[in-house]
């Protein structure tokens, strides 16, 4: 049954576009005039803690310049004190009848010419207002031949002379008929019938606070014109903006109609729109360009794993990717489906550069046994969290955090494995970014397939097949690396070239199956005798080569190699139930670069000593010495 929908609905929904957006301008116009009132109410607010601040600092001013005054005071006081005390003194020892009021007075100018400064000034006058002395020239043109003045210097000596101590605020008029006004401290000296004025000229305040009241005036005026100014600018700025969307908005529309023709036609995938909004257009290009960027950067993603060089960049470009999603911390996996192991792959970049945490997630067990991963063995996305605990092999559950294992699918199996654990702030936008995580790895797995492929042909090609150890070949096209290695790390390392004695005889009294035998088990000796980390190499034939890295003296290198002539000596090599031989070999030892910063003459120096130790009746370690170096053979 159709749904009637009332006709005032349904004119509303048929209503343009413009319309509405007219509309929506009208009230803008209603807050913008709001906003102009608000712009005025804000500069009053400002104006008002303005004011405060300026009222605030002159208080402290004038209560410090009220303290400073009365100190000023009080120090007139005492200097007067003491210097009457002192001229008192002396008309003792002189036993003189008067008191020298002249020299008092001297001596009393004098100091305070000490205690005086830009902001007060003092004068002395007698009982009857008569001015004795003074250091403010404006008071004492102002009191000359002003009756007014002194009229009002007379009550102020009265006050203090009734009071012992006066302060007042007293305004005189000058010649030019302005004012001048003055802070006046008094304090009344008895022995010699003297008042103290200490003085502080002051502007006239109420002057100040009209001058004050008429910026104040001036100011709201200015609000009042600059909120109006600024309602009618945004008026005129809204309506431009206006007229503006409503053109290019039928515009915007038929771009992106356009471009998703062009899209779905397959012409062109590298398409990009400007979003000249945030509205509803805005929004839809911008979903436009986001799905069309990604679709560029999976294709890009491609394009670089194929053109990599081997499957750690591969490898490198997938951390990327994953540091990119901003999903988390996360941890990287290979598989060895043949060997049923698991390798955890590190990234080459730094830590700090990686929301990584190099530390493994998962038990150690998987490392060896393939089949423990659940996501490896089932070659399906597993997710788990702290309650349900899919994987007893995660060992980060907690509270809150999920974990996701992606298998990377290799025919048909897990030939890689992406963990990621996943935080609860993060959980929004691992929905978002596992459908396109998805899809790179996708994209990555067959890529990945053919790089395995080809490094595995390589690698054959650098090992020997009888004893499984690097040959020759490998070593020519490691070198360079272990000298920038020697070189980066400022250390050296130890070469030792190694042959077995007397295996000619073996071959010929035992056959070439059995001269096989001895070298596998040769190998096998000489593998657990060094470190993982040293390089055992078949330089050819009977000859080996062994790089004992991060030596840093010579005993150490020539305890190794003796180590190892020992353990060849002391084993029993059992070819058949029948056969059992024991063999001997003979090691010369040289070092890089302390013996030559040419690698492959250090090699040649190791052949040296090992010739030298042939001569001097072999089984025995010998370390190079610059007497065995020919320069004819050099040559």
């Amino acid at each position: 049954m159709a749904q009637n929908i009332p006709t005032s609905h349904r004119k509303l929904k048929d209503i343009s576009l413009q319309i509405k957006v007219l509309g929506i301008y009208i009230l803008g116009l209603t807050v913008l005039g709001l906003i102009g009132y608000g712009f005025f109410v804000g500069l009053e607010i400002k104006h008002y803690h303005d004011d405060r601040q300026v009222f605030t600092s002159q208080a402290k001013f004038f209560e410090l310049m009220s303290f400073n005054h009365l100190k000023y005071t009080v120090n007139l006081r005492n200097h007067l004190f003491k210097v009457y005390s002192e001229a008192d003194k002396k008309k003792a020892t002189d036993k003189k009848k008067a008191t020298d009021k002249k020299a008092i007075l001297d001596d009393f100018i004098n100091g305070v010419i000490v205690l005086s400064d830009d902001n007060f000034n003092f004068a002395l006058f007698d009982y009857n207002g008569l001015l004795i002395a003074t250091n403010n020239n404006s008071l004492q043109d102002i009191i000359a031949n002003n009756s007014v003045a002194q009229n009002k210097i007379y009550k102020i000596i009265s006050e203090t002379a009734e009071k012992g101590i006066y302060g007042t605020y007293v305004e005189f008029e000058q010649a030019d008929s302005s004012s001048a006004g003055y802070y006046i401290n008094s304090i009344y000296f008895e022995p010699l019938n003297y008042c103290i004025f200490a003085i502080a000229k002051t502007r006239n305040t109420e002057r100040n606070i009209a001058k004050i009241m008429k910026v104040k005036k001036k100011v709201i005026i200015n609000s009042v014109i600059s909120s109006l100014l600024l309602g009618l600018f945004g008026t005129l700025i809204v309506l431009s903006v206006l007229f503006i969307y409503l053109k290019s908005l039928s515009l915007s529309i038929n771009k992106v109609t356009e471009s998703i023709n062009v899209l779905s036609s397959g012409e062109n995938t590298d398409i990009s729109l400007l979003p000249k909004s945030g509205d509803e257009i805005g929004i839809m290009i911008a979903a436009f360009n986001d799905y069309v960027q990604k679709k560029i950067n999976l294709e890009k993603f491609k394009q670089l794993i194929e053109e990599d060089e081997n499957i750690h960049d591969v490898y490198a470009r997938i951390f990327n990717t994953l540091e990119g999603a901003n999903i988390g911390s996360y941890a990287l996996y290979e598989v060895n489906n043949s060997k049923n192991h698991i390798a955890y792959i590190k990234p080459d970049m730094d830590e700090e550069e990686l929301n990584l945490d190099c530390s493994m997630p998962c038990a150690q067990e998987i490392l060896l046994n393939a089949d423990a991963c659940r996501a490896k063995r089932l070659a399906q996305i597993v997710i788990g969290d702290c309650e349900s605990k899919v994987c007893p092999k995660y060992l980060g559950y907690k509270k809150g955090y999920k974990h996701m294992c992606i298998p990377i699918i290799i025919g048909g199996s897990a030939g890689e494995v992406v963990h990621i654990t996943i935080r609860p702030e993060d959980e929004e936008n691992m929905r978002i970014q596992a459908p396109i995580l998805l899809e790179y790895f996708r994209n990555a797995a067959p890529v990945i397939e053919s790089k395995k492929l080809l490094e595995n042909m390589r690698a054959t090609s650098l090992r020997d097949s009888l004893t499984g150890l690097n040959n020759r070949r490998f070593l020519e096209e490691y070198a360079d690396l272990l000298v920038s290695e020697v070189k980066r790390e400022q250390t050296q390392f130890g070469i030792l070239m190694i042959d077995l004695d007397h295996f000619k005889k073996v071959n010929d009294i035992h056959g070439h199956q059995a001269g096989d035998k001895v070298l596998k088990m040769l190998a096998k000796i000489m593998k657990n005798s060094v470190r993982d980390s040293d390089i055992v190499i078949r330089y050819g034939g009977e000859e080996f080569l062994i790089i004992i890295k991060g030596s840093t003296v010579d005993e150490d290198v020539l305890s190794v190699a003796e180590k190892i002539r020992q353990n060849v000596e002391n084993h029993e090599m059992k070819i058949n139930p029948t056969i059992t031989l024991k063999k001997t070999l003979t090691v010369g030892v040289s070092m890089f670069p302390k013996d030559t910063d040419s690698f492959w003459q250090a090699v040649k120096f190791a052949d040296l000593a090992l010739y030298r130790g042939k001569e001097d009746g072999r089984n025995r370690v010998v370390r190079f010495e610059p007497a065995m170096w020919d320069i004819d053979d050099e040559k």
